[in-house]
């Protein structure tokens, strides 16, 4: 029973799925991370069974690009979108590290925000037609679709890996210091398996360019995160996972462009 309560807490967190009011304690809150990938694998399938809907009904790439550019949102809540565009204002203040600390959780968006927050959108859509309008999206989708789960693997090995910046708030409840340990595994388990699929569900360079990608994304936000402010919070886990997931689609995009040379 606990870890069906884990399960519902990291899914009325981090998605809109329609998930039972459970009890939120301590022991199922410690363990919600470790069910915060499966989330992707959800994510991942019905994206999935979208995009083989769009293909199939000759849908334009544009009409496309926009629906694959919206749904991850609706799914999510835009909550990990929003902890990209807090985590751009914070670096664009170019302050301290308490400075920045504390534009995370400002409410209001400043202009480097909304800039970065439209392109990065921006990205995302002209990324997405390119897969849709290039012809071997059928092939491509497959792969592409499983960085939800390495997205997310990788968001909470972070998490569970560098120190918390604050010393509170919503990932120090979900990261007691007894779990640490064990949910540095069962994040690189998930890595593991979200690797294994995307070389198995496509050809292993194209898998081998979109990992690439999505560890490099990983690396550097990590690194913005441990230098910038000094560990992690869960607006700077959504930016990792946003950034790894917008690096995914791009090199899909690029690899996309490649074939059809």
């Amino acid at each position: 029973m606990k870890y069906l309560r884990a399960f519902c807490i990291a899914a009325a967190m981090y998605s809109r799925l329609p998930v039972p009011n459970v009890r939120w304690d301590e022991e199922s809150k410690a363990m919600a991370l470790f069910f915060f990938p499966l989330l992707g694998v959800i994510e991942g399938g019905l994206l999935y069974g979208i995009a083989r809907v769009l293909v199939r009904g000759g849908v334009s790439a544009p009409l496309a690009a926009f629906v694959m550019t919206a749904a991850p949102l609706l799914f999510t809540g835009g909550i990990h979108f929003d902890g990209f565009l807090d985590t751009v204002d914070a670096l664009g203040s170019w302050k301290g590290k308490a400075e920045k600390l504390a534009i995370l959780k400002d409410v209001h968006a400043g202009s480097a925000a909304v800039l970065q927050g439209i392109l990065l959108l921006l990205c995302g859509f002209a990324s997405w037609e390119t897969v849709f309008s290039g012809g071997a999206a059928g092939r491509i989708l497959p792969q592409v679709l499983c960085c939800f789960l390495l997205s997310r693997a990788l968001s909470a090995l972070s998490i569970f890996v560098l120190p918390n910046a604050r010393g509170a708030g919503t990932v120090y409840d979900f990261t007691a210091e007894k779990q640490r340990r064990r949910g540095r595994g069962i994040s690189l388990l998930y890595l593991l398996l979200g690797s294994g699929l995307l070389m198995l569900t496509g050809t292993r360079l194209t898998g081998f360019i979109i990992l690439t990608a999505v560890l490099a994304a990983a690396f550097y936000s990590a690194c913005r995160a441990r230098f910038s402010f000094g560990g992690m919070t869960g607006d700077l886990a959504g930016f990792l996972l946003t950034n790894c997931e917008a690096a995914a689609v791009f090199a899909a995009a690029c690899i996309s462009c490649l074939n059809s040379l």
